[in-house]
């Protein structure tokens, strides 16, 4: 399976095997996070993957490993850590490793990990490890997500990629308006479910512009465009061209 095929299989487990990976795999996943594309190249961001005794969780499952995110809060850096991290969960997926979004989970690393990364906050984990139970789903069916005509301003087969992406308590905070070639980018506000989760919504955003770029890898480009179309209820991320 590739990581495009991960796309319409892929679920988030929360339930793993005791079993750690081993090292080799550890490193692998290391040079899928290297080699990911970001959406904004100059944006510092860094990661550390470590293990649950460096994990506070509210949740009541637990991985055996986790991958810390960290980034410069600077305008789009939530953005730019889902659409690299998204890709490397699609990577995981794809090898059979389970994995999960942590949006509840604190870091509880030693000073040296917090040295590293000076100037930076860990904003999100993802959980991973050898899952327990079915590895994927089996029908597109199985995805509980909104209908294309209620993520976009008209239904565009081609999205059906983000349409499928995972978000914070499946809140779905996407929209997307077409213009001639350009399909410009919207996150929801209107709702109170996206009010509150807000900044993590920011990382959903990222989230789905990956699956677009994992569909779309050759011809994929993202920017901004001035003076974007206002929608009441929404505020622009940005514009893409597939």
């Amino acid at each position: 399976m590739n990581t495009k095929e991960a796309i319409y299989c892929r679920k988030s487990f929360r339930s793993y095997s005791e079993e750690l990976l081993k090292p080799e795999i550890l490193q692998d996943i290391e040079k899928a996070i290297q080699g990911a594309k970001p959406l904004y190249p100059h944006i510092r961001f860094g990661w550390e993957i470590i293990g649950t005794d460096k994990v506070k969780c509210v949740q009541n499952w637990r991985a055996t490993h986790y991958i810390a995110m960290f980034t410069e809060e600077v305008d789009g850096a939530r953005e730019n850590l889902g659409f690299i991290f998204q890709q490397v969960e699609l990577y995981m997926q794809s090898k059979g490793i389970g994995t999960c979004w942590l949006g509840l989970g604190k870091l509880n690393a030693g000073r040296e990990i917090l040295e590293k990364h000076s100037g930076m906050e860990c904003v999100m984990m993802m959980g991973f490890g050898i899952p327990e139970g079915e590895e994927y789903r089996k029908e597109v069916d199985e995805f509980k997500r909104r209908a294309l005509s209620e993520i976009s301003d008209m239904e565009d087969g081609r999205l059906e990629c983000a349409r499928l992406a995972p978000s914070a308590v499946n809140s779905q905070p996407w929209f997307f308006v077409h213009d001639n070639e350009t399909i410009h980018v919207y996150c929801i506000t209107k709702y109170l479910i996206h009010k509150v989760l807000g900044k993590m919504n920011k990382i959903d955003m990222g989230i789905a512009l990956a699956h677009i770029y994992e569909e779309n890898k050759e011809t994929f480009e993202f920017f901004k465009t001035e003076n974007p179309k206002e929608i009441k209820g929404h505020y622009y991320i940005g514009s893409i061209k597939i």
